[in-house]
């Protein structure tokens, strides 16, 4: 859900319509799944009582969406939650070694996606955490978090905030996707460059950086393709450097895609 389907979907009668099958024994947990902001999540969750709510929550994404603003809130109406990309992606598992190494000097023991599952999981109005798993050793991983699963301790709540202050450090330009530089006068998708950019320079994530830049961007959309006019960084409220900014994006996409 996100504020305009739900506003449709309740105008449509569908809410009411899954009240009446819950009535009949059809439909067990009423509840919804959330992707918007969070003012788009209070005017869902408030709007009547619902069984479960399903957001996305990580110790990056503290801020995003609902974020934990929203998990607050929901425990305060007794909704309980689903938590969905309580590892990013993946991204929560491919830091440079330095960031690794802020973790494994409390746990050498402890995989990198244990802590985040263990983050996610210590908020206790978090019922259910779904993670997406790609081989055997993964899921054996998982099992092995949750068989007994420890809270984290003060101690490992404020490394984590270490890591998060110390992978923010790493973005390469204070873009905030204001989206003030655009349109491009040559198509160039500012502001999803430097998204990909400052995201792999937090996260290592080659292979989510080349799916993101050479999949999902159109090739008349990318880096490359700036005639250093100039126009955007009149624009830019934060003093970027704009065209110097996507010289180095392109050079970054193109090594990744080597």
């Amino acid at each position: 859900m996100n504020r305009g389907r739900y506003d449709e979907i309740a105008e449509l009668g569908v809410v009411e319509w899954a009240e009446k099958k819950k009535a009949e024994g059809k439909i067990r947990f009423l509840g919804f799944s959330f992707h918007d902001n969070y003012e788009a999540f209070e005017h869902i969750i408030t709007a009547r009582s619902w069984d479960f709510c399903q957001i996305q929550f990580n110790y990056m994404d503290t801020e995003i969406q609902a974020g934990l603003k929203g998990y607050q809130l929901a425990e305060k109406l007794g909704v309980p939650m689903v938590i969905m990309e309580p590892i990013k992606g993946g991204s929560l598992t491919t830091f440079a070694d330095d960031i690794a190494d802020m973790f494994r000097s409390e746990r050498p023991d402890a995989s990198l996606a244990s802590w985040a599952l263990r983050f996610v999981g210590t908020f206790p109005n978090v019922k259910v955490i779904l993670s997406g798993m790609s081989t055997g050793e993964q899921v054996a991983d998982n099992l092995k978090t949750f068989e007994h699963f420890e809270p984290l301790s003060e101690r490992e709540q404020q490394i984590v905030k270490e890591v998060v202050a110390a992978v923010k450090a790493r973005v390469k330009n204070g873009c905030t996707g204001c989206r003030y530089c655009m349109p491009c006068p040559f198509g160039v998708d500012i502001p999803r460059s430097f998204s990909i950019w400052n995201n792999y320079a937090m996260y290592g994530n080659a292979v989510s950086a080349r799916w993101s830049y050479f999949h999902e961007m159109k090739p008349e959309n990318r880096a490359d393709q700036c005639k250093k006019c100039g126009a955007c960084e009149k624009l830019c409220p934060q003093g970027i450097h704009i065209r110097d900014n996507l010289v180095e994006v392109a050079a970054c996409m193109k090594e990744l895609e080597s």
